[in-house]
């Protein structure tokens, strides 16, 4: 059946699902997200998960069961960061995070973690957590400070995260911290696994016993996640994935990861990542232009904290940005000084990238997020930068097709190219649900 069959189909036989998804395109298409964790998935992506692959489950787990797919894609997440071990049967992040502490810690363990991150996914688990962030005043790290916390505390696992954290954190420092209490070392990079995939910044694969991060966003995957380990806790980590239950997942999934993993490693992605990076120096530029705090003196990776004007409310802020047509993550930011939080909108240029945008555009971008930070958007001006967000994004996809791969001219022109047919059931979609 054709894709304008099947929406025919669905738009009789249920309207209600039918209305969700035309709604949801059309929010999409016609708002920005500055979120860190929101990202068009890759159409080949979204392609094979919708394949016949649906139909194939693999139910068995390790080392004696191992299909031919699952060993692709944990090599190819293996040689793309360069690691000794990986994890690829995961269904996302908290799983991920469960699958590491049990294989890492025992029952009582401390924890040391930057922001408590991780912490929410302990439900059910006896963990003792301890925490760490930056300096109020100097809005960075001060890793002689947790060198002095982590002696005291004496932890068994320490994690960072830098979610929340706009700079190149020292790898080798966190390292000697680890080492020196002897802890294992976890580091879950977030949204910045596009930028480390890219070689953009440092990685922390090789010093770190444990790396995690997400499979969709930055990487433009399927839903999921992947955990990065050293040889000697293999084992330990596929025991604790088959041991919570994650011995089944659908061939799609797994395919479809391979893809983002496969497309990850090519030069088109290390564009895409020059261009997250450009496009967010130009988007903290523009701010300061604007007499806007951004925490950490602005960014070192895909991440800015702008934080709002003394006297602005940072939810309503958020409220605002939503009615003119922005997305953003409002946060507060733990310090070293646990009676003090910093307020600040978490933005990424990751999503803004994948659907085109440039850094001149960026400028556009800053003017909307000064005048709602700065507290001076009135009824009228928030009416007149709808307008211009919308202007923006007029022409602009949920995924470009300046990030798509380039295929040789015998493949391309092939009738039954992979790459033909979902470009073409995404523009039939779009023309159905959007016309």
């Amino acid at each position: 059946m054709k894709k304008e069959e099947m929406l025919q189909h669905l738009k009789a036989l249920d309207p209600a699902i039918f209305t969700l998804l035309q709604d949801e395109i059309c929010r999409q298409r016609c708002t920005l997200s500055l979120i860190p964790t929101e990202s068009a998935i890759s159409p080949l992506a979204a392609f094979l998960e919708g394949s016949a692959l649906a139909n194939s489950t693999l139910d068995t787990y390790g080392a004696a069961h191992t299909s031919s797919i699952e060993e692709l894609v944990r090599t190819r997440a293996q040689d793309l960061f360069g690691s000794e071990h990986a994890v690829v049967r995961l269904g996302g992040i908290a799983a991920a995070s469960r699958v590491a502490f049990l294989a890492l810690l025992h029952p009582g363990d401390t924890v040391l973690s930057f922001n408590r991150r991780k912490e929410e996914h302990c439900a059910g688990l006896n963990y003792h957590f301890e925490s760490f962030g930056i300096d109020p005043v100097a809005q960075r790290v001060d890793w002689d400070e947790v060198m002095q916390l982590a002696e005291r505390v004496r932890p068994r696992l320490i994690i960072f995260s830098p979610v929340s954290y706009p700079c190149i954190p020292n790898y080798e420092r966190l390292t000697e911290v680890a080492r020196a209490v002897g802890a294992y070392l976890w580091v879950d990079i977030g949204q910045c696994v596009g930028l480390v995939a890219a070689g953009l910044i440092p990685s922390p694969v090789a010093c770190a016993d444990v790396v995690s991060f997400p499979t969709n966003d930055a990487l433009r995957g399927p839903d999921g996640a992947i955990l990065l380990c050293k040889k000697e806790l293999a084992a330990r980590m596929d025991a604790a994935v088959a041991n919570t239950g994650h011995s089944a997942l659908h061939m799609n999934h797994l395919a479809a990861l391979g893809f983002a993993l496969h497309a990850a490693a090519q030069p088109k992605f290390r564009t895409y990542s020059e261009q997250v990076l450009s496009s967010a120096a130009a988007l903290a530029a523009a701010l300061r232009e604007r007499d806007i705090e951004l925490l950490a003196g602005g960014t070192e990776t895909h991440l800015l904290l702008a934080a709002p004007a003394a006297g602005v409310d940072l939810m309503e802020s958020v409220r605002s940005l939503r009615r003119i047509g922005v997305y953003v993550k409002p946060d507060r930011i733990p310090t070293m000084r646990s009676e003090i939080l910093l307020s600040a909108l978490r933005l990424s240029t990751v999503g803004a990238v994948t659907r085109g945008l440039a850094p001149a555009d960026m400028a556009l971008v800053a003017d909307v997020l000064a005048c709602v930070l700065s507290g001076t958007c009135t009824d009228r001006t928030e009416d007149r930068l709808r307008m211009e967000v919308a202007k923006l994004l007029m022409d602009k996809p949920l995924f470009s097709e300046a990030w798509m791969n380039e295929v040789s001219a015998h493949v391309a022109a092939a009738p039954s190219s992979v790459h033909d047919h979902a470009t073409g059931e995404r523009m039939s979609i779009l023309k159905n649900l959007l016309r």
